[in-house]
């Protein structure tokens, strides 16, 4: 009798233990993958990067989705590899870097690009879309600090990738926007190239 008893007692603390054994996490990054056989044809200058504003979601680590006009989830499951935030302007920075290394779009005496960034919206909905809402302000200084007649401006931008199914789906058309993103601002750059101000489209 004892030893049917022990066998059930290990066969329950075996079904409790598979039961309670926790889903996989997965991270997610919105940082491209390394360019291959793209050497640069321009000079960059430092590019800095801030969040001056950001809707409170973006400083956790879990991935955010809709789930209702009302309603949103925080995946326990599903991650960020870092705060939000700081995905986004390590990726925005890069797209900068790359589209800038290849464009000589800025004076030769420019050594840094600040770039700050409101972020208004950024959701999604599983199966539906995700969504990049922000403002931006660009500032240029030379090599004798803020740059006489400095290029500045304040832009919006707003772009929504159809998504059909998939966490990591919604993860790349973060990152689409995000390049999306970064094409704007180069684009503003380009139109600016020799005036003060650059309007936005």
């Amino acid at each position: 009798m004892s030893r049917y008893y022990l066998r059930f007692a290990v066969a329950w603390i075996v079904g409790v233990g598979v039961g309670c054994t926790s889903a996989p996490v997965r991270y997610y990054t919105l940082t491209p993958p390394p360019e291959r056989n793209a050497p640069p044809t321009a000079a960059t200058p430092a590019i800095d990067v801030r969040i001056v504003h950001a809707t409170p979601q973006l400083n956790r680590t879990e991935l955010m989705i809709r789930s209702g006009p009302t309603e949103v989830m925080f995946l326990e499951n599903e991650k960020w590899a870092a705060p939000v935030d700081d995905e986004i302007k390590h990726a925005l920075r890069l797209e900068l870097q790359r589209r800038l290394s290849h464009t000589a779009v800025l004076a030769p005496d420019v050594t840094k690009l600040t770039l700050d960034i409101d972020v208004q919206h950024f959701d999604a909905e599983l199966g539906r879309y995700a969504l990049l809402e922000a403002s931006w302000k660009a500032t240029l200084y030379s090599t004798a600090g803020p740059a006489t007649g400095a290029w500045t401006a304040s832009c919006a931008f707003r772009a929504e990738q159809r998504i059909n199914a998939g966490y990591a789906e919604i993860v790349a058309g973060y990152q689409r926007e995000i390049a999306a993103l970064a094409d704007a601002i180069v684009a503003a750059l380009t139109r600016s190239a020799d005036a003060t101000y650059a309007p936005c489209h």
